[in-house]
């Protein structure tokens, strides 16, 4: 099989490359992700969760990723430098891979995919913008505040949990709608179905940030569950590793 190493971090990348060329698998390594990633077997990320990040930006149709960690939080990742060599020997020889949904941003620019989130925020930087927020096309408020995160319930550890969103298990599919500094009382932070339309428009005009990696402007965008989800070698104890990480967070 072919696979491809990608590495912010390069100080173990050639421990990396010999464990994957002694499994008898090709090796080819990039310094940067690009879309050429499809083409690949499989994925090794050697980084942290934002490697990872910029790697979903570039691939629609995602091979397995495997992240090892070499920053900071690493929830999306299976191993750290030091430990990584036995967890990748069985990831691959095990092959046993899942899913997780990712959601499509679309706008008058095009359109972009998430695994973490899509912050919808106000164009004029530290002012209340109204937005419109509607679900399944009905209309269920009109809200002044900094800004709106539609997150997945991967990245509901992220910049959701910063606003104060909920923390949801990774394997239960949903959309959070979290508003960020709401000016009133009482509103809080909604869980919906993956398959809801979720569109939002600013009134004085938004800018939309897609997993913390791309940024444009636009005055509306309809969120919505991508046909193409992330896909990662399994990890057996990711419950587990959800409350390792919020602790870390803590």
């Amino acid at each position: 099989m072919k696979s491809a190493i990608v590495y912010k971090s390069p100080e173990i990348l050639e421990k990396v490359e010999k464990v994957i060329l002694e499994l008898g698998h090709e090796v080819k390594s990039f310094s940067k992700p690009s879309k050429s990633l499809e083409n690949f077997d499989f994925i090794v990320s050697i980084g942290g969760d934002g490697t990872i990040l910029s790697i979903l930006q570039e691939v629609r149709k995602c091979p397995p990723i495997f992240g090892i960690n070499s920053g900071r939080i690493g929830f999306l990742t299976h191993s750290n430098s030091a430990d990584f060599e036995e967890k990748l020997r069985n990831a691959l020889v095990k092959f046993e891979t899942e899913k997780f949904d990712r959601i499509k941003c679309s706008c008058d620019n095009g359109e972009c995919l998430a695994l973490n989130e899509i912050a919808f925020l106000g164009k004029e930087r530290a002012k209340l913008t109204e937005f419109s927020i509607k679900i399944d096309s009905v209309e269920v408020d009109r809200l002044r505040c900094d800004g709106i995160i539609v997150a997945t319930q991967i990245g509901s550890t992220a910049y959701s949990f910063s606003a104060g969103g909920p923390v949801v298990e990774p394997y239960h599919s949903s959309m959070l709608i979290v508003p960020i500094a709401p000016f009133r009382f009482g509103w809080k932070p909604v869980v919906i179905k993956i398959d809801r339309v979720v569109e939002l428009e600013a009134k004085a005009g938004g800018i939309a940030v897609v997993d913390g990696k791309r940024t444009f402007e636009t005055s509306r965008i309809v969120v919505t569950k991508s046909e193409f989800p992330a896909v990662f070698f399994k990890r057996g104890d990711r419950i587990k590793h959800l409350f390792y990480i919020m602790k870390k967070i803590e």
